[in-house]
């Protein structure tokens, strides 16, 4: 019998082995993954979305751990897929083209028929599913081609070849879900990412009467019904600091509290049948997963995940199952099943690491720095395995700006921490997950408050004994670019070198060339360009490039809806005409930010060699 020191040693062998071994980037980068799981009608079967073959398409798998088939072979991926309620033979899927976003939607028999367009495949409209009616006769979805910027719903029956308009009130609108009756449809109108209200479409009447009247910034989303149709709980932070989950009564127009934890609900799922729902609380960027049986009058709290994030989960039709995409920084996203009835959890998918033994992923250290005005910043702190006595260190910055770091395996971080690079993950002010006021604090004119959020956190590395000051990198991508490109030239002293993707160089241009059916959303964010022009120059890098001394380096796509090809082109031409260093990658057939594995092996391969040469030295 093995003693356990023998075992300690062991393993002690096998870990340093492994770190001995030289894993290459495309391996790091070859890290796979299982998410957004949609179940057969009988629950025996579970579709999903993974990158296995470089980009996401469709693969399938039984309710228990066993043989995978892929079903999707489309050049760009796709986007999503649904599966009917009632037929096997159905399955909607959503598809775009070169990071366009502009998707439409198909029909497929699985692993048996091509995609067979539902909705037209040339024009320039986004096509947003919303649900199958119970019965599996109709679909729902909402889409932005009669004008490009306002999003109309329509119901889709299958035994019609044109669908029917049923509400077109302006904005950004969603349908939602159906009641078991098919009588309501939940429809979602977006003012902003922080401010949204929820809309119940008759469809015996044909009216549409507006739930959630109210003014200022409040968040409504993940409405479900529960069985009867006449009450819909959803998340919401309506009067509160913290999203919650309350229920509206449709017959009193009464709102109920149903959760109100003094913390973030991140989302929520509700048993068709009507026998619970399942929620996430973010515990400081951490996922903490409840589960509320109301046929059994008990509730499940502080489930048995490990530390970690879960990315979705959904009910299967017969309520019987739960499909939680689940993973964290040293372990893939994988789906795993919860029996909400037996109380049951296990793994269903096993994802690849290119690879890569999941010895060498390292856990991020959960901080805390000060900043200016002594506002605590949360941040995750990776240090690398193999850490030399003071490590250089990448400062990666969210986009959003409303999102949130969290502690998920990022294959490009981990390579990074094997070549011994520090990371530090900020939340800085504006990122989500801590609270409406949090969330408010780089508003419009605050902007620069959060770039300031980058200063100490430089600070806070340069304080301690294992960071070299004089090493520290930004790393960002969309609202997360801006914040690298404003910290190069607000604190030019700072920072050793830059690593912009799809970032934002320019408020003003941004806003006026980013796609048509965002820019209000967007505004409501930054700022208006009717009111606010002046300040979003001042602000903007573009109009401060001269400042710039580190080296950048520019990873754009050409097909970006959203920070277009203009912000980059704009940004490289001044530090050029300037006599800066700059490197940029333009990718055709990409969009907001890099999807295709093929891409980013090439796009990081020569970031890792920018680095080499203007942080670490190396020729």
């Amino acid at each position: 019998m093995k003693t356990l020191l023998h075992i300690v040693s062991i393993v002690c062998v096998s870990m340093l082995t492994a770190i001995a071994q030289d894993f290459t980037l495309a391996q790091f980068l070859n890290v796979q993954s299982a998410t957004r799981a949609t179940f057969s009608p009988a629950g025996t079967e579970i579709a999903y979305l993974a990158n296995i073959s470089g980009a996401p398409q469709v693969w399938k798998t039984f309710d228990h751990p066993g043989p995978t088939t892929q079903l999707t072979f489309e050049d760009d991926g796709v986007e999503g897929a649904w599966w009917s309620p009632v037929d096997r033979s159905q399955m909607i899927v959503a598809a775009s083209r070169g990071g366009s976003e502009k998707s439409k939607l198909y029909m497929m028999n699985p692993g048996l028929s091509p995609l067979v367009p539902l909705t037209p495949i040339d024009n320039e409209g986004i096509y947003r599913f919303g649900a199958w009616s119970p019965d599996g006769t109709i679909i729902c979805y909402s889409t932005n081609a009669r004008n490009g910027i306002d999003f109309d719903v329509y119901e889709h029956h299958l035994t019609e070849i044109e669908p029917r308009l049923i509400y077109d009130g302006g904005g950004s609108l969603s349908a939602s879900q159906y009641s078991a009756d098919n009588r309501y449809l939940i429809i979602r109108r977006d003012m902003s990412n922080v401010n949204s209200d929820l809309l119940l479409y008759d469809r015996e009447s044909g009216l549409t009467k507006l739930l959630t009247e109210h003014t200022g910034d409040e968040f409504f989303g993940d409405a479900y019904f529960d069985q009867s149709g006449r009450n819909i709980i959803a998340r919401s932070n309506r009067g509160r600091e913290f999203i919650g989950i309350a229920s509206y009564s449709i017959e009193s127009g009464q709102w109920t509290w149903l959760e109100t934890p003094e913390a973030e609900v991140d989302m929520l799922t509700v048993a068709p049948d009507g026998s619970g729902y399942a929620f996430v609380v973010n515990d400081k960027g951490l996922s903490r997963f409840y589960y509320n049986n109301l046929a059994k009058e008990r509730r499940i709290e502080g489930y048995r995940f490990p530390d970690g994030i879960i990315r979705d989960m959904t009910f299967s039709p017969d309520s019987k199952h739960m499909a939680i995409s689940f993973g964290h920084a040293t372990k893939p996203f994988d789906l795993w099943i919860y029996e909400p009835f037996s109380d049951k959890l296990y793994q269903l998918t096993s994802s690849a690491t290119g690879g890569v033994p999941m010895q060498l992923f390292v856990a991020p250290e959960v901080v805390e720095y000060e900043s200016f005005d002594k506002l605590k910043i949360p941040a995750f702190f990776y240090k690398p395995l193999n850490a030399p006595a003071k490590c250089p260190v990448i400062i990666a910055i969210h986009g959003g700006p409303e999102s949130q770091a969290q502690p998920d395996l990022s294959g490009l971080f981990q390579y990074w921490l094997y070549n011994g690079y520090a990371i530090l993950e900020p939340n800085v002010r504006g990122s989500s997950g801590f609270g409406k006021t949090f969330l408010s604090l780089d508003n419009v004119h605050r902007r620069m408050d959060s770039v300031k959020d980058l200063e100490y956190a430089a600070k806070w590395l340069g304080g301690r004994k294992d960071i070299d000051k004089s090493k520290i990198v930004l790393f960002g991508g969309s609202y997360g670019g801006f914040m690298v490109l404003s910290g190069l030239t607000t604190y030019p002293d700072l920072f050793a070198a830059g690593i912009d993707v799809v970032g934002i160089s320019n408020f003003v241009t941004f806003l006026e060339n980013t796609g048509k059916y965002r820019k209000a959303l967007r505004e409501a964010e930054y700022g208006s360009l009717a009111t606010d022009r002046e300040f979003l120059e001042s602000i903007s890098p573009l109009n401060q490039v001269d400042k710039i001394k580190a080296p950048l380096f520019v990873i754009q796509g050409a097909n970006d809806p959203r920070v277009p090809q203009s912000e980059a082109d704009q940004m490289v031409e001044a530090i050029r005409e300037r006599g800066g260093v700059v490197e940029y990658m333009l990718f055709e057939d990409e969009g907001h930010g890099l999807r295709k594995t093929e891409n980013k092996i090439e796009a990081y391969t020569k970031v890792v060699e920018f680095l080499n040469q203007h942080v670490k030295g190396q020729q």
